[in-house]
């Protein structure tokens, strides 16, 4: 039974992880350059980047680009470096970045549900099909 739901939990992982991804390009970027700002669904803030924050956020995207690939290349290390990316990002933006105005409180419980999804789908998938992955 496990052999036999590799290939579509695989293509699932590979596909709700793409469409993330481009959502979130699609709203960040978007909203840079419009000058509107980032707004998040169900939130009533709204995120202003500055151009060194938009670099970065740049730089962490061309990351987890290349970990979903490694990802989809049957590469374990893809899910770990996807992890850790996010954690820095999400650190640096706490920390120095554009979320310093934004309440924790506010957005923890969504960040802890996208962190555990991430952590299914790009550690918990490649630990269980460990014979898969390199």
């Amino acid at each position: 039974m496990k052999e036999k739901l590799f290939k579509p939990v695989y293509w699932i992982m590979i596909i709700l992880l793409s469409i993330d991804f481009i959502d979130t390009n699609i709203r960040i970027i978007g909203g840079h350059l419009s000058g509107s700002g980032i707004e998040f669904p169900g939130f009533a803030f709204n995120i202003q980047l500055s151009s060194v924050d938009f670099i970065i956020f740049i730089i962490a995207q061309l990351i987890l680009a290349y970990c979903i690939y490694q990802l989809f290349k049957l590469k374990r290390s893809g899910g770990y470096i996807f992890m850790v990316t996010n954690v820095v990002f999400l650190i640096y933006g706490f920390a120095f970045g554009p979320f310093t105005s934004v309440p924790m409180g506010e957005i923890l419980t969504l960040t802890l549900g996208f962190f555990a999804v991430y952590f299914v789908l790009v550690i918990g998938i490649p630990y269980y099909y460990s014979d898969k992955y390199e």
